[in-house]
């Protein structure tokens, strides 16, 4: 078996930096309510590629 296919190695991927809710909402120009939806999924910080991924599937304007 090779080392990349062994079970108990972690496949968590890039995640990209943790940031806050309001930080990443402020950057991403979100509106009060989907400010609100992700700190409910998410709490107060989450990393930011899962952030894009879950505002992304509602609809996230593009820069």
């Amino acid at each position: 078996m090779l080392d990349h296919e062994r079970e108990d190695v972690p496949r968590r991927g890039f995640l990209g930096r943790a940031m806050t809710i309001e930080a990443f909402a402020r950057k991403y120009r979100l509106d009060a309510e989907e400010t609100r939806r992700l700190q409910g999924q998410f709490g107060p910080t989450a990393d930011e590629i899962e952030l894009l991924q879950a505002a992304r599937r509602i609809g996230m304007p593009e820069q």
